[in-house]
């Protein structure tokens, strides 16, 4: 994980096969590029995986799981260092359109800087 420049609202994300290829500078299995960051969320379950973090951009969730809880903290505090951490605040939506993506009840909202999203489940 890199951020490309210290101004650019974008975060490089590589993923590798194992660590070996990460420090032979091997191929990547995986390379995506998450811009317009809004926050994370961890310490979910999810498949019964819970060292889980989203990283939640405007345009995309990206969701990792990891083998240990000191791994998930790490990766924490790397995104905080590099994007800023986010406000977090539990809210209740307490009603919402009919055909709205966000139904009423428990859900947390993100503050990052100006922008803000609304997460549930």
């Amino acid at each position: 994980m890199r951020r490309l420049s210290p101004v650019a609202d974008c975060l490089h994300l590589q993923l590798y096969r194992d660590s070996k290829d990460r420090y032979k500078q091997g191929q990547t299995k995986a390379s995506l590029s998450l811009q317009d960051f809004l926050g994370v969320y961890s310490g979910f379950t999810l498949d019964k995986e819970s060292n889980t973090i989203a990283i939640i951009c405007q345009d995309v969730t990206v969701v990792l799981a990891f083998d240990t809880r000191e791994r998930l903290i790490q990766w924490q505090v790397k995104i905080a260092n590099n994007l800023g951490e986010d406000e977090q605040f539990l809210v209740q939506v307490s009603t919402a359109p009919a055909r709205g993506k966000v139904p009423p009840g428990p859900a947390r909202l993100h503050v990052q800087e100006h922008r803000f999203c609304l997460t549930v489940g």
